[in-house]
C-alpha cells in the first residue's frame, strides 16, 4: 500500500526567498502524522502548499503525491474533490449560518474514496455543536468555532484531513479534548496530517512527528522515539531534571 501523502524534493519560495525545503515526507494510511517546531518555523507554510492554499502566491517544485497521484499545482478546489480538505488557521466557518447550515454546507455532491460523515456523526463527535446547532457561527466561541471547522471538513468526505494549529488560541481542557477527537478519527481510519506548535499536545496524540527548524525537517520518527530526542526535550518539554 502506498502513502496517503508523499512529498518528494518539495521547495516553497516566496520571491527568492527558500521558505520550506523537504526532501522525502510520508504519511501512511490511518496514521496521524504532526510537523511540530517553534512559531516561524514554517509549518503552515508547509501544510498550506500541500493544499494550494496561500494568498501570497509561494513557487513550487518537487512532488506531492496523494496516494501515488501528483497534485503538486492543481487547485485548491480540484484537491478537496480529490479527498484533501484542510482546516487553516483561524478557524473558517460561516458567521452567518447557523451550525447546522454551515455543516449542511461543507457536504460535498462529488467525492473520491473518502467517508462522508453524516450530520449524527459530527453530533456524536462533538456534542457541544448538537446543543449550539440553531446558533450562528459568529456567536461560537473559539472552541466552538474550532469543531465546527472540523466537521465541516468532515462532511466533505477527506481521505487526508490537514490541520494548521488547531490548538492555538483554546484553553488546555479543550486543546485536549479536541486533540482527543482528531485521535479518534485516526484510530477511525482517517489519515490526519497536522501541524502543531503546542508540542507536549501533538506527542500525547500523534503515530509520527517531524520536527521543522527554519524550514527544514531536522528529525522523524515515531512518536515514541522523537519524545525522547534531546532536540525536543530541551527546546519544547524542559531540559531533563
Amino acid at each position: 500500500m502506498s502513502a496517503r501523502l508523499q512529498l518528494r524534493d518539495l521547495r516553497v519560495a516566496y520571491d527568492r526567498n527558500l521558505a520550506v525545503t523537504i526532501d522525502h515526507l510520508a504519511v501512511e494510511p490511518g496514521t496521524l502524522a504532526a510537523v511540530i517546531g517553534a512559531n516561524g518555523a514554517g509549518k503552515s507554510t508547509l501544510i498550506n502548499a500541500i493544499a494550494n492554499w496561500s494568498r501570497a502566491a509561494p513557487r513550487l517544485s518537487g512532488e506531492i503525491l496523494i496516494d501515488g497521484e501528483a497534485v503538486g499545482g492543481k487547485s485548491a478546489d480540484h484537491l478537496a474533490r480529490r479527498g484533501v480538505v484542510l482546516v487553516p488557521e483561524g478557524r473558517g466557518v460561516f458567521m452567518g449560518l447557523t451550525v447546522e447550515e454551515n455543516l449542511r454546507a461543507g457536504l460535498f455532491a462529488a467525492r473520491a474514496g473518502g467517508r462522508a460523515y453524516s450530520l449524527a456523526d459530527i453530533y456524536t463527535l462533538f456534542p457541544r455543536l448538537r446543543e449550539r446547532r440553531s446558533n450562528l457561527g459568529g456567536s461560537l466561541s473559539g472552541g466552538e468555532r474550532q469543531m465546527l471547522a472540523i466537521g465541516r471538513a468532515l462532511r466533505m468526505a477527506p481521505r487526508l484531513l490537514l490541520l494548521d494549529e488547531p490548538s492555538i488560541g483554546l484553553a488546555p481542557r479543550l486543546v485536549s479534548l479536541l486533540l482527543e477527537t482528531i485521535r479518534a478519527l485516526a484510530d477511525g481510519g482517517l489519515t490526519v496530517f497536522l501541524v502543531e506548535q503546542n508540542v507536549r499536545a501533538a506527542i500525547a496524540v500523534a503515530d509520527s512527528l517531524y520536527l521543522l527548524e527554519r524550514g527544514r525537517v531536522v528529525a522523524s520518527g515515531d512518536v515514541a522515539a522523537m519524545k525522547d530526542d534531546p532536540r525536543i526535550i530541551e527546546a519544547y518539554l524542559g531540559a531533563r531534571n
